[in-house]
C-alpha cells in the first residue's frame, strides 16, 4: 500500500465504502441489472406489428373489397372486427379497449371514382396513444397511395396505353422516403439507449452527491484526509475515479450484455463512444461532488439531486423537440449535462459521424467537468479549512 499513489488509496478506500455501504451498492449494482433488463424487455419487440382495428365497409363493391384486402396484409394492422350499419364507429372505441382504429369505407365511393370524382377514407384512430396514431396514419396512407396508383393505371390502360406506359405515368411525382439511422423505427433501438443513459447520469450522480458530505456526517473525515495525505486534489480525484469505474462497470453491463442481448445495434467507433462516455461520467461525477462538498445534510443533496435530474429525458429533447419547448424550458435544458450528451451520444453511436460532428457537445461536458471540479475543490477548501478549526479548538 505504501508504494501506491495517494489518490489511488482513496480510490480504493471508495470502493470499499461503496462495496459495504448497502444503500450506495444498491443503487450501482442491483438498480442497473433489473431496471435495465426490464427495460429492455418491455421494448423487446421493437417494431409495432397486429395493431387492432376494424373495418367498416359501407361501399360493398370490389374496389372497396380490394382496399380491405389491402388493409389486412399490412403487416403493422390485424382487422379484428368488421363493423355493420348497426354499429356506432367512434363508441366502439369506448366498447372494445382492444380496437385501435377504424377504416371506413364510405358508401358511394366506387360510383365517384369510376365518375372521376375524388372521396374519402375515413381513418379513426386512438390517438390518446400517439404510437398507434402515427403508424396507423402511415399505414392508412400507404394503403391509399398502392389503391390510387392501381386506380390511375387501369383508367390509363384503358385509354389505350401499355401497362408500362401506364406504370411510368402513375403517379407523376413519387416520394422517396430512405429513414436514416433507424430506418425500421425501432423503439427497442430508440428508447432503451436513452432510457439507459439518463438512468447510468442519474446512479451516479446521487452515489456522489453524498461522496463528501457523508465523510462529515459519519466522522470520517480525518481518516480520509490521512488516506490523502491531506492533499485535496488527491481526495477529489481519488473518489472521482472510484464513481468513474463505477460508471464504466455498468456501461460494460450495457454494452456488453444488454445490447447483445437484445440485438441493440452499435453503429459508431466503439473507442469514440467510450470516450465520449467517459467524458459524460467525469461530468456528472463532478457535479455530484460539488452539491456534495456543498450540502452538509446528505438527505437535502439526495433531495436536490433528484430534483436536478428527474427532468433530465424530458429537458433533453428525447421525448419533444428542444426548440419547440418554451423558453425557460429551452434554458433550463442547457444546464443538465444529459442535453449535451444526448446530442453527442446520437451521432457517435447512431450515426457513427466523426468525433469533429460532436464537438460543440464534447466543449459543453469539458465545461460542466470544469464548473464541478473548481466548484468541489473551492467549496470542499472551505469546508476543510472549518473543520481543520474546529479540531484544534
Amino acid at each position: 500500500m505504501r508504494f501506491q499513489p495517494a489518490f489511488f488509496r482513496v480510490t480504493l478506500r471508495e470502493i470499499d465504502r461503496i462495496v459495504h455501504q448497502k444503500s450506495t451498492r444498491n443503487l450501482l449494482l442491483f438498480i442497473p441489472v433489473c431496471v435495465f433488463l426490464l427495460l429492455s424487455f418491455i421494448y423487446v419487440k421493437g417494431i409495432l406489428h397486429d395493431i387492432p382495428i376494424a373495418v367498416y365497409d359501407k361501399d360493398n363493391t370490389e374496389l372497396s373489397r380490394t382496399i380491405v384486402r389491402f388493409i389486412e396484409a399490412s403487416p403493422e394492422t390485424k382487422v379484428v372486427r368488421y363493423l355493420n350499419s348497426s354499429d356506432d364507429a367512434k363508441s366502439i372505441f369506448l366498447e372494445n379497449n382492444n380496437i385501435e382504429a377504424i377504416y371506413e369505407i364510405p358508401k358511394g365511393l366506387s360510383d365517384d371514382i369510376m365518375s372521376g370524382k375524388s372521396s374519402k377514407i375515413g381513418v379513426y384512430t386512438n390517438s390518446s396513444n400517439i404510437i398507434f396514431g402515427n403508424t396507423i396514419y402511415k399505414e392508412a396512407e400507404d394503403v391509399v397511395n398502392t389503391v390510387n396508383a392501381g386506380i390511375l393505371i387501369e383508367t390509363f390502360v384503358k385509354q389505350g396505353m401499355t401497362e408500362e406506359q401506364a406504370m411510368n405515368l402513375a403517379p407523376p411525382i413519387r416520394v422517396d422516403a430512405k429513414p436514416l439511422f433507424n430506418p425500421n423505427y425501432n423503439y427497442l433501438y430508440y428508447l432503451v439507449p436513452g432510457l439507459m443513459t439518463v438512468l447510468l447520469q442519474m446512479i451516479i450522480f446521487f452515489v456522489a452527491a453524498r461522496a463528501i458530505n457523508s465523510e462529515f456526517n459519519n466522522n470520517t473525515y480525518s481518516e480520509l484526509l490521512r488516506t490523502a495525505k491531506g492533499k485535496l486534489l488527491n481526495i477529489l480525484f481519488g473518489k472521482a475515479f472510484a464513481y468513474l469505474v463505477m460508471g464504466l462497470l455498468i456501461l460494460l453491463f450495457i454494452l456488453g450484455i444488454i445490447y447483445p442481448l437484445f440485438g441493440i445495434p452499435i453503429n459508431g467507433n466503439l473507442l469514440l463512444i467510450l470516450g465520449f462516455f467517459i467524458l459524460f461520467l467525469c461530468a456528472v461525477i463532478f457535479l455530484g461532488l460539488m452539491l456534495s462538498a456543498i450540502v452538509k445534510d446528505e438527505i437535502l443533496a439526495l433531495d436536490i439531486a433528484f430534483f436536478y435530474n428527474s427532468p433530465a429525458f424530458v429537458f433533453s429533447g428525447f421525448t419533444f423537440p428542444i426548440f419547440a419547448m418554451p423558453l425557460f424550458d429551452k434554458f433550463y435544458a442547457q444546464f443538465i449535462p444529459y442535453t449535451h450528451f444526448l446530442y453527442g451520444f446520437f451521432k457517435l453511436f447512431q450515426m457513427n459521424t466523426p468525433a469533429r460532428y460532436a464537438r460543440p457537445e464534447i466543449l459543453v461536458l469539458l465545461l460542466f467537468v470544469l464548473v464541478g471540479f473548481v466548484g468541489s475543490l473551492v467549496a470542499l477548501s472551505i469546508r476543510t479549512k472549518k473543520f481543520e478549526l474546529r479540531s484544534t479548538s
